[in-house]
């Protein structure tokens, strides 16, 4: 059968920076040395009247030859503490590259095949009646791999509305202060929305698909994910800024608060930690130590490099230039005429305008946020920045 593509919604940014990044403008200032110009990057994005409150990028190429972090804004609304490139930021949907790796960790090791049924794992409470579609219940045939991939078919929780209702998203910003669990997440997708198609049949982004994969390595490893994280990452890592928000702290203590986010002009931090926001989109991180987790990842100190060729196989998303593998996302700039000065990357996306991606073309490794949902283009302008100051 042949694969039909649907587009979430933190992809349909492409085609929109498509049509404003053709219209920018050549550089006029001339700059000293790549610092000074990374510094103005990151610092003009920010300003009075601007949607950006604050903004933090870190640069590093592969080979050790230059390394850069900078940031500029202010961190927290309530104590006006500057944004520095040490303040912790949420990571959000970047958070599916490192459960991914987790998963083909354990694949690694024997403990699961990609080809196993979730329903071997997970209890039936838990994913009976998760896809009905048509009338049939393939709730017990997906895969690991479907999850991994984005090809079960099953609702996205967080993005998609029952008919004449509110997605969950907007019900997290409607009552900030509730808490919710993993579980409400995904009864959810099973309760209140419909799949979209027969698994295996075509891609669409869900975060639900995450939450499983989350369950999943609860259930193969019988240790909370928080603590599957610090031992497969965190701390072989030398990561002491990067947590799973609500669930553990950093290993460093008192921690600086992650940087406020926000969606136009309002501030969304308390929605963050809200304990929705889990193996789909819950760690907390720094732009520099985000760095170093994809430099180990594409290094194979994580899982090894013909188990990531595993996680880049793309799946295309028509005429659009972000494809998705396992729990990583493949972006072409030049589909979208921008030029052989905007390589191809690699990495990850979280919806307030988070990023995590390498250039293969140039070994260079970028990470940071701007913190705003509403402004989506402005993390691939920024790294199309960088690209060209780098290069």
């Amino acid at each position: 059968m042949k694969l039909r593509i649907i587009i979430p919604t933190i992809l349909i940014v492409v085609i929109v920076a498509g049509m404003i990044i053709t219209v920018r403008q050549p550089k006029e200032i001339p700059f000293d040395d790549e610092n000074q110009e990374l510094e103005t990057i990151v610092t003009k994005r920010v300003g009075d009247g601007r949607r950006i409150r604050n903004c933090v990028l870190a640069v590093m190429k592969g080979d050790g030859s230059f390394a850069w972090s900078g940031a500029a804004g202010i961190a927290n609304q309530d104590t006006q503490a500057p944004m520095t490139s040490d303040t912790p930021i949420y990571l959000a949907s970047i958070t599916k590259l490192y459960t991914a790796a987790a998963i083909m960790r354990l694949y690694e090791q024997g403990a699961l095949a990609l080809d196993d049924p979730m329903a071997e794992y997970l209890p039936d409470d838990l994913i009976q009646g998760i896809h009905v579609y048509r009338g049939k219940d393939y709730s017990h045939e997906i895969t690991i791999e479907q999850l991994l991939a984005q090809t079960s078919g099953i609702a996205d929780y967080y993005d998609d509305k029952p008919e004449g209702g509110s997605s969950f998203y907007e019900m997290f910003v409607a009552d900030p202060e509730r808490s919710w669990t993993v579980e409400e997440t995904i009864d959810r997708a099973r309760n209140d929305l419909e799949p979209h198609f027969q698994p295996g049949t075509a891609a669409s982004y869900s975060d639900t698909n995450y939450q499983l994969l989350g369950k999943i390595i609860e259930a193969v490893t019988g240790k909370p994910l928080e603590v599957v994280y610090d031992e497969f990452f965190f701390r072989p890592l030398g990561l002491k800024h990067t947590w799973l928000a609500g669930y553990s702290e950093p290993r460093i203590t008192p921690s600086a608060a992650p940087a406020d986010a926000f969606a136009g002009d309002v501030n969304i931090t308390r929605v963050r930690s809200n304990g929705a926001y889990w193996a789909d989109g819950g760690i907390v991180s720094t732009a520099e130590e985000s760095v170093l987790f994809l430099q180990a990842l594409k290094e194979g100190r994580i899982v090894h490099k013909d188990t990531l060729e595993l996680m880049h196989d793309w799946h295309s998303l028509r005429n659009l230039p972000l494809q998705y593998g396992y729990g990583t996302m493949y972006l072409e700039f030049s589909f979208i005429g921008l030029g052989p000065n905007a390589p191809p990357i690699w990495g990850h996306s979280g919806s307030p305008g988070s990023f995590l991606y390498y250039s293969e073309e140039l070994d260079l490794y970028m990470a940071g946020t701007i913190n705003q949902t509403q402004s989506r283009v402005a993390p691939f302008i920024l790294m199309m920045d960088v690209m060209e100051a780098v290069d």
